[in-house]
């Protein structure tokens, strides 16, 4: 049996290719995969490399995936052939402080497909451990499923920051992670949300899926506005998506008095952080990494309707468009909020 596969063999370079077929152990399940979403981590590699692994060539990426089961190891009795999957991707070793402790998204030996040298699951068929697999409700796609992932990060978020009804919040960039901690926020029950970025299309998008207010950075001083619009105190909880110095060293000055920050994006660098301020307002600062016990209730959310995932899809491609699908990813950065591929050439919406 064939598999087929996408391999990245230098910056924005690409090619086709076949892998052996999985083994399949004992807690194991093969899936064939129905579609792989890309995410921001997979367009930066795809684009710029990581230099710390210049030997890792080809490599396979893609992490958020969903497809069919159609194998079952020896040992699992929780799913059976035929069944619809979304995966959890990070594989925890189980044994360390934190995977004890329920804090398994801190193992620092987790194996993650798509993080070097782990292959992604840009490839007809994986193999990954059952635990790790949620069974789709009947009426979700696998097209949903497979956005599970990134959703699963907003909603870590919000819930870690302590979001509950009756608050007010800003999210600082308005790219994918941004736009599903919007969701994630509103179906916690926050209605009082304002989304921050520099580009127009891309609050465009907010204000599509429901944002209270948004704020063009590139127009206005985005902590001045933002204290404005909420009755010149600031929100109850402040958001960073973008992955920026620039907006990680706004928070404090947007954050009201008693307030809460998270940071979920990627910020590389140092950033100034004016903790006198910090203390004077008594707030907390926390941060964000992946996501941990949250899938079955994401997928529940989007089940249940809470959350309208399938309205974060910019575009859909077949298989042998990945590479154009990346390349899209990085010419159209402003617009493209989430780029999904299809396997098998069909449109798989059971």
């Amino acid at each position: 049996m064939s598999n087929h596969a996408v391999f990245v063999t230098e910056n924005r370079r690409m090619v086709f290719g076949e892998v052996e077929m999985p083994v399949v152990r004992p807690n194991d399940v093969l899936i064939r995969m129905k579609y792989c979403g890309v995410c921001g981590s997979d367009v930066h590699f795809y684009e710029h490399g990581e230099p710390e692994f210049p030997d890792v060539y080809p490599f396979i990426l893609g992490h958020e995936g969903a497809g069919e089961v159609v194998e079952v190891g020896s040992a699992v009795t929780s799913l059976k052939i035929g069944d619809l999957i979304c995966i959890e991707p990070g594989i925890p070793c189980r044994t360390c402080e934190w995977c004890a402790s329920g804090r398994y998204n801190l193992c620092p030996d987790v194996v993650f497909p798509s993080a070097p040298r782990e292959p992604g699951i840009l490839r007809e068929y994986v193999a990954h451990p059952a635990e790790l697999c949620f069974k789709l409700p009947d009426g979700m796609s696998c097209e949903e499923g497979a956005l599970i992932e990134p959703l699963a990060v907003g909603m870590t978020a919000a819930r870690e920051a302590g979001a509950r009804l009756g608050q007010t919040a800003v999210v600082l960039g308005s790219g994918c992670i941004g736009l599903v901690t919007l969701l994630a926020l509103r179906a916690l029950g926050l209605r009082r949300i304002a989304l921050v970025d520099l580009h127009e299309i891309r609050l465009a998008k907010a204000r599509e899926l429901g944002a209270w207010a948004t704020v063009n950075a590139a127009e206005v001083d985005p902590v001045a506005e933002v204290k404005r619009l909420f009755d010149g105190i600031g929100p109850d909880l402040v958001f960073e998506t973008a992955g920026s110095t620039v907006t990680a060293s706004q928070t404090i000055p947007m954050a009201k008095r008693g307030g809460t920050i998270m940071i979920v994006g990627n910020v590389v660098g140092q950033t100034p952080v004016d903790f006198q301020m910090a203390t004077n307002k008594e707030l907390t600062i926390k941060t964000s990494f992946r996501y941990r016990n949250i899938y079955p209730a994401t997928i529940e959310a989007v089940a249940s309707r809470l959350i309208d995932l399938k309205s974060i899809i910019s575009r859909h491609y077949p298989l042998k468009e990945a590479p154009q699908a990346f390349e899209d990813c990085i010419d159209q950065k402003a617009s493209m909020v989430k780029a999904v591929i299809r396997f098998g050439g069909q449109d798989d919406l059971s």
